[in-house]
């Protein structure tokens, strides 16, 4: 008997002190949440001894016999969630290898007074998103807070039982009045289903009504604003710093991450219109509020909610309401540049006292002598451009390659199809087909109908997919090289040969998890850089002169492209490029180079200041806020930072806007 009460006691202990240390510390202070309780929450719809749950797991036996005495008709009759059961299982191994301390769990709840949950309380303790939705219904019939809690109660069903996700999908839900409801049974710290793949570390905030269709309330608004606040300050979250956001994709791993505000809209974690557009327009204030809340500055009003509200629907209800707004922001960036002036020489000096900054050699001064007209860039956009595939020259002697159909061989005077072969390249090529072996100086390789794939090639995705897949000529002959120590080198090399516009199509610059704006912004850039190559008087300095090829794949050296690869992963690219086809960027009529680099220490370089150009106006130090974790500069620094880019078309509407920010005097013509 001593035995048993001390386990009690012992237990009892435990169990309160587990909650003074976790459940005691979940208080939002300043915070009124009306409870579960409150709201007439029916527990009981959680748990595993619920008649709608049983029914559910019924089911599920039924699949599992199925499996087990008929598995072709399982396949078939399951075919479809057995697909999307294998496609989450890949991107959820994806975020364990990725992201394991985001979605690492602290502890978990199996039951509710003494009765098993059919779906347990997971808890995170550490939360680093807020992330806000709508409920997207027609709530006009809401007059008060009764009203509320009747619809609640039809919500917390729909969630429950309609879609078998055993409690409501959302931490806290705030209705038009600006009260505050528990959404999810166990808080914020609770783990569930308001953002597929981005729950563990979130909290999910929904308002009442469909955005898309009304705009929300000073007082929700207010409350939002409250309670993102109280919950940004519980959990150390600066509502201006960026986090991860995974949404599932139709390719292997079947996840794609983009990077995203900590207070950000349900679209922006995943495909979907939520919060509605009237919402997600109010989410940047929304973090400026938070942030001055959490400085101590005084709490913005409900009038100021208003007033704000009301010039966001004036602007809205305008005529040319978005090119004003791309206006007004412009300006704003270019007076900005002109007051901060002072701090941001302070900032380079700083900068320029511990790094030192080298000026280039003389063939890097004159790179700029020789630019192409228009005329002649039209010309070269009907060209080849032949690309030397770094990577494949400097590290491979062997090439396991195989075709769509049947592999085309052209070498000295013979023409050869085959789908058995071997190619080995060492003092000379050495082809062998059908056991015939052949010598040669110079072999071109082709695909009979499409795709040519060089197996054995080990460069791949950030998901692990093989960037192996050519379209066109690939050429193996003795050519020029520098490495990347700048040794010059006579050797056989890989080359592909291709159209330019499908050259354009395989640049990865910029990829599906940015905006459209981006990728047009980066499209006409990296048109500008290769169309400028194109000419035989523009040598590339890292591009022996002797050479027959005018780019490389490879970042460190040219422009990174990664081939047909990307004709099964982009859309957004290929919607910017067919955008700006028939643009480009001049300057006094002149095709122009245009660097770029990735992120910033708050300013970008001119180029005179760091390569020593002094016919490049059109390169001025800008102010940036691309700025890297660390504070320093990646790659060169000169012109535009796609991070400040990529943020800035948040604002800016347009590609041309963003381009005449950083590169001014140039003009966007059409050919």
């Amino acid at each position: 008997m001593k035995n048993i009460l001390k386990y009690l006691f012992t237990f009892s202990f435990l169990s309160f002190a587990f909650w003074f240390l976790f459940a005691s510390d979940r208080d939002l202070p300043g915070i009124e949440i009306i409870s579960r309780a409150e709201r007439w929450a029916d527990e009981t719809m959680r748990l595993e001894s619920n008649a709608k749950f049983q029914w559910f797991l019924k089911s599920r036996e039924k699949m599992e016999a199925l499996k087990a005495t008929d598995y072709d008709a399982y396949i078939q009759k399951y075919s479809g969630y057995i697909e999307k059961s294998y496609h989450s299982q890949m991107a959820n191994d994806y975020l364990k290898q990725h992201y394991f301390d985001e979605i690492d769990l602290d502890w978990t709840n199996r039951d509710y007074n003494w009765d098993e949950l059919r779906w347990p309380e997971y808890h995170k303790n550490n939360k680093t998103k807020i992330i806000v939705h709508h409920t997207a219904s027609d709530n006009s019939i809401l007059k008060n807070k009764s009203d509320v809690l009747e619809y609640l109660s039809w919500v917390y069903r729909y969630h429950t039982i309609n879609n078998w996700r055993w409690d409501i999908w959302y931490n806290f839900i705030i209705d038009p009045f600006g009260n505050i409801y528990e959404g999810r049974a166990g808080g914020e710290w609770v783990v569930w289903a308001h953002a597929k793949r981005n729950n563990t570390p979130s909290v999910g905030i929904s308002l009442i009504w469909n955005f898309e269709n009304v705009k929300p309330t000073k007082e929700a608004l207010d409350t939002l604003v409250k309670l993102s606040a109280a919950i940004a300050k519980k959990y150390n979250i600066n509502p201006y710093s960026r986090v991860n956001y995974h949404r599932d994709t139709k390719d292997a791993p079947y996840i794609v991450s983009s990077e995203n505000y900590v207070i950000a809209g349900h679209r922006d974690a995943w495909i979907t219109a939520c919060p509605g557009k009237y919402l997600y327009d109010f989410l940047p204030y929304v973090r400026e509020w938070v942030k001055n809340l959490l400085e101590g500055k005084t709490l913005v009003s409900a009038d100021g909610l208003k007033s704000v509200k009301e010039s966001i629907t004036t602007n809205q209800n305008s005529k040319n309401s978005q090119k004003q707004r791309t206006r007004l922001t412009y300006n704003y960036f270019e007076s900005m540049q002109n007051k901060i002036a002072p701090a941001v020489r302070s900032i380079k000096n700083q900068y320029l006292n511990k790094k030192n900054i080298s000026v280039w050699n003389k063939e890097h001064f004159e790179k700029l002598k020789w630019n192409i007209n228009k005329t002649q860039a039209e010309l070269y956009l009907q060209q080849d451009i032949s690309v030397l595939l770094y990577e494949l020259t400097q590290e491979y002697n062997r090439y396991d390659i195989s075709c769509d159909e049947w592999c085309v061989f052209v070498f000295d005077q013979n023409r050869i199809e085959s789908n058995e072969w071997y190619l080995e390249v060492s003092s000379d090529i050495y082809l062998t087909i059908w056991d015939k072996q052949y010598n040669t100086e110079r072999l071109v390789v082709y695909s009979k109908n499409g795709i040519t794939k060089i197996n054995n090639y080990q460069r791949k995705s950030y998901a692990d997919i093989p960037r192996n897949s050519f379209r066109w000529k690939l050429i193996f002959k003795k050519d020029f090289i520098k490495d990347l120590d700048w040794d010059q080198k006579n050797k056989f090399v890989v080359i592909n040969k291709l159209p330019f516009s499908d050259y354009m199509k395989w640049i990865v610059e910029t990829n599906d998890t940015e905006s459209t704006t981006k990728n047009e912004v980066m499209s006409l850039i990296s048109k500008s850089y290769a169309l400028f190559y194109m000419s035989p008087e523009n040598i590339h300095p890292n591009i022996p002169s002797q050479a027959t090829y005018n780019a490389v794949d490879d970042s460190r050296i040219f422009q990174k492209y990664v081939w047909a690869w990307l004709e099964k992963t982009l859309t957004k690219r290929f919607v910017a490029l067919e955008k700006t086809k028939n643009k480009l960027v001049t300057y006094n009529n002149q095709v122009v180079v245009l660097p770029y680099f990735s992120c910033s220490a708050g300013f970008t370089y001119s180029a005179s200041e760091k390569r020593g150009w002094s016919d490049t106006p059109y390169l001025k130090s800008k102010f940036d806020l691309g700025i890297c974790s660390d504070k320093d500069f990646s790659w060169h620094g000169v012109w535009l930072s796609w991070l400040w880019a990529e943020r800035r078309t948040k604002f800016w509407r347009s590609y041309q806007d963003i381009l005449k920010y950083y590169y001014p005097g140039i003009e966007i013509e059409n050919l």
